[in-house]
């Protein structure tokens, strides 16, 4: 991914974990209790979102698990038709996983796979000398599908969009050849249609 957009992905997370707080690790995982993301509405309640993450390779091999009550996924913020997570959390040590961003460019392509998106994986605090990131970026940006953007790694992702709620499948491999796969699932999910 460009610096540019690595950056603007980190400036976004930012901006969202300050949006918000939340007692969003599972009791197995590693971590601190952080903030991220936009506050759940009033009377939702509840987990709305749960990510399993199995990384292979790299520095930061196995098997995370995390929940957040507040809102991470999105649909339409990224673009019209777009999918998103925006999950980050902060006081994470080096070795912790912290955060999974995401755009999907076009949902209804990706409903049954689509090899078009674009996913950072971080570990550590954000914008810190400890951060650390994976990134797939197979042909999306901050304003859709595009072929100008600089491709890393290779990978598919399938959207399931249930309206206020969604899964998303993933697997994929870095340039690095560091291998990411997992699932987001969406209990509660933002839309915006415009």
């Amino acid at each position: 991914m460009s610096r540019c957009s690595s950056a603007y992905l980190s400036a976004l997370a930012l901006v969202l974990v300050s949006c918000g707080g939340s007692k969003d690790q599972d009791p197995g995982s590693a971590g601190e209790d952080g903030a991220s993301a936009v506050q759940v509405p009033a009377g939702g309640g509840g987990t709305a979102t749960t990510i399993h993450l199995v990384v292979k390779g790299g520095p930061h091999p196995g098997a995370y698990n995390a929940k957040s009550s507040d809102i991470t996924c999105t649909y339409g913020f990224a673009g019209p038709g777009s999918w998103g997570n925006q999950y980050s959390v902060m006081g994470k040590k080096a070795n912790e996983f912290s955060s999974l961003q995401l755009i999907v460019p076009d949902t209804k392509d990706a409903a049954d796979g689509t090899d078009k998106f674009m996913m950072t994986v971080g570990f550590g605090e954000l914008m810190q000398p400890s951060w650390s990131e994976h990134t797939i970026n197979t042909g999306a940006s901050l304003s859709g599908a595009s072929n100008d953007v600089k491709q890393e790694g290779a990978g598919t992702i399938k959207v399931e969009d249930r309206g206020k709620s969604g899964k998303v499948t993933f697997q994929g491999k870095t340039k690095d050849n560091v291998s990411l796969e997992g699932t987001i699932d969406c209990h509660q999910l933002m839309r915006s249609e415009g």
